[in-house]
């Protein structure tokens, strides 16, 4: 039978209010809750619309559709309408007294208002009639929607033990029905939330028309709620229940049928809770358990339903509803009753139960290792079962994500240590690109100081020739001046002067040219270390080297290479006679050599004040120098030098503790790499 669109009850979720905390996962008997990528998901075909994840969520993120809409809109088109009220409404009336209540709802336009206990009245006459007769195998009470839907979608092998009797819901409706005929509209008020899919069930469809919860009916209601005030009792219509009000209650289902229930009793048990109720029909599945009749509630009884008054406890919920029945039942004529009963015998109580199996097939252990595995969850030293997820275990997860009704991903320590690789993979290339963003800025500053001295040096290289002939021309005339003056003349000083500031001149303009790379490199077989103590036997004895103490580190096995010995004792004595100069002849200069990979390394240093940073930007700037008579140009022809031997100078400096120039030297090129004036200079 093709259900109405306007009969779907569902439970719906609110994903923007979801904090995605897997509760909802962890209580669900059924494991009909998904946790996808962004949302949680509904699986309604397994659904068994127990109502626990709405009752239990933190954030209320979970809801329901139910037909209190439609209710209100027979309400405002005074439609005759017929209030059945389930026998647990004792337990959620805390200002109104019973007879209060009806009034209240006649006042919000219900037409009459049943207690629909006497349709559990009608049940528990039929189920007495049933346990009277032997039966063959263990017969389950068919009183609870969500134990029903259960057996159907999990156990179907338990179905033929369903009593196959209607329930109290059911039973009133067609009463209703029976009753009061096709125009009326029968709306049955409930603390159960599975009632209202059991409501549209095919195989009882049509006794109820719309099913509303207590929530719904406290929103109905709201503005007689604020109101207060007197309310006038008014008495319930519709057929008269009496044992039948205690049904909501926990044995209230046998204790209706007016025997007396006795734990001592193997052949009629009633076990309520969701874990004693699930576990107990497992068992009955597999044949443990053995008894003439089983009334299984999926909660503490109705009373414990998910839309009653939780501020009471269930015990209190329960006295309110036997309070109840002792004081009617009190008022009540008992012939009167089995008179009432007997006029409803005809009523057809009777229902059958589809096959509605949900159970997924079960996957291998190869399966669940794998999953395990990818989870890194592989027993026994790696799996946590830390119900994170919602799941009791992590092989109870694994199984869950290979039958296709969870995701894998959504394992917290994994997705922990997950998000550490991450981390760790993001901390590591951010260092990759600290370090290559520095490599990129060192190579542009290179890039930058090359290209300038490059330009600097073609001009330096222009203005030495342009100044070398008229240089030349002052010198000879000079020389010529000087030898036709007699050794007295006064005028000779002058002239002396003349031919000593040319030749002042002279030496600048080849450091230009030098600078310029106009002079070509003479390259031959050297040691450094050799080169080193050469360059330090020309210093040693010079009145500036008296107060510094030279400690030499040297690498005794440094190999041979081939460079201009000349040009690079001019780079070493440039830097030694600066490191002296900056100590002010007092002080230690460390000079050492060593074997970086395929680099010679050599490391002068000195214990003087330092380079402010200010400088440290124009160190290898032509005509850049601190010194009163400097020319500035040591440092950038000794950086030349060492480019055009396809070396490179590093500097390190601390202000107050001295400066180190550090030198590298290839040990071998290849032929590729050689400049012209540079072909062969490096072997090994």
């Amino acid at each position: 039978m093709a259900q109405k669109k306007d009969r779907i009850y569902e439970i719906t979720v609110n994903n923007r209010r979801c904090r995605k905390c897997s509760y909802c996962i962890q209580i669900c008997t059924a494991k009909a809750i998904k946790l996808q990528r962004d949302s949680i998901r509904i699986l309604h075909e397994r659904c068994i619309m127990c109502g626990s994840c709405i009752t239990e969520c933190p954030q209320k993120a979970l809801s329901y559709k139910s037909g209190l809409q439609q209710v209100i809109d027979l309400l405002a088109d005074k439609e005759k309408t017929i209030a059945c009220i389930d026998p647990a409404f004792p337990a959620v009336l805390d200002r109104w007294t019973p007879g209060q209540f009806v009034t209240v709802l006649k006042k919000a336009g219900f037409t009459e208002v049943w207690e629909g206990a006497f349709g559990a009245e009608l049940v528990s006459q039929a189920y007495r009639k049933l346990l009277s007769e032997d039966t063959d195998r263990p017969l389950i009470s068919s009183f609870c929607p969500v134990v029903v839907f259960y057996i159907q979608k999990y156990l179907p092998v338990l179905i033929p033990n369903l009593v196959p009797i209607v329930s109290p819901m059911i039973a009133i409706g067609r009463i209703a029905r029976a009753t009061k005929g096709s125009d009326w509209k029968v709306i049955y008020i409930t603390p159960c939330l599975a009632q209202l899919k059991e409501m549209s069930s095919p195989e009882v469809a049509g006794a109820i028309d719309h099913v509303i919860t207590f929530k719904d009916l406290k929103k109905l209601l709201k503005d007689d709620i604020e109101n207060g005030g007197n309310i006038e009792e008014t008495a319930f219509d519709g057929p008269k229940p009496f044992l039948g009000r205690v049904i909501s209650v926990i044995g209230g289902l046998y204790r209706s049928t007016g025997a007396h229930f006795d734990i001592l009793m193997d052949d009629i048990t009633v076990t309520f809770g969701h874990r004693r109720t699930i576990g107990s029909l497992n068992q009955l599945a597999e044949g443990y358990i053995n008894a003439k009749f089983l009334d299984f509630l999926f909660c503490y009884g109705c009373v414990d339903g998910p839309f009653v008054n939780r501020e009471l406890s269930v015990l209190a919920r329960r006295q309110k509803v036997v309070r109840y029945a002792k004081q009617e039942m009190e008022k009540q004529d008992v012939s009167a009753v089995i008179a009432e009963l007997d006029r409803y015998e005809s009523i057809d109580l009777h229902r059958e139960f589809y096959n509605m199996e949900q159970r997924l097939p079960s996957p291998t252990e190869e399966q669940i290792r794998a999953i395990l595995k990818k989870i890194d969850k592989l027993p026994p030293n790696r799996n946590l079962d830390c119900r994170a997820c919602g799941y009791t275990s992590c092989r109870e997860k694994a199984i869950a994500v290979a039958q296709g009704i969870a995701d894998e991903e959504y394992c917290l320590p994994y997705l922990l240590e997950q998000s550490k690789k991450i981390y760790k993979e993001l901390e590591k290339s951010h260092k990759e690109l600290q370090i290559s963003h520095q490599a990129l800025e060192q190579a542009q500053a290179q890039l930058i100081k090359t290209e300038k001295l490059a330009s600097i040096g073609q001009l330096a290289a222009g203005v030495a020739h342009e100044i070398n002939n008229p240089l030349g021309t002052i010198m000879i005339y000079a020389h010529i001046l000087q030898k036709g003056l007699d050794k007295d003349d006064p005028r000779r000083e002058d002239i002396d002067l003349i031919i000593s500031e040319a030749n002042r001149a002279k030496e600048i303009v080849q450091g230009l040219l030098s600078f310029a790379r106009e002079t070509k490199l003479r390259p031959g077989p050297m040691n450094i270390n050799d080169l080193l103590e050469d360059v330090l036997g020309l210093v040693v004895n010079q009145s500036l080297f008296h107060n510094i103490k030279i400690e030499k580190s040297f690498y005794e096995d440094l190999p041979t290479i081939v460079a201009d010995e000349t040009k690079l004792k001019q780079v070493f004595l440039n830097i030694i006679l600066n490191a002296a100069q900056a100590m002010e002849g007092n002080g230690r200069l460390i000079i050492s050599t060593t074997i970086d990979k395929n680099y010679i390394k050599i490391r002068i240093q000195d214990t003087g004040p330092g380079i402010p940073p200010e400088i440290m930007g124009n160190l290898f700037s032509p005509f850049f120098t601190t010194k009163e008579k400097g020319t500035g140009l040591g440092l950038a022809i000794s950086y030349g030098i060492i480019e055009r031997h396809m070396g490179k100078i590093d500097v390190e400096t601390e202000l107050g503790k001295g400066t180190a120039f550090i030198i590298y030297l290839p040990v071998s090129v290849s032929g590729d790499d050689v400049t012209e004036d540079t072909k062969g200079s490096f072997i090994q």
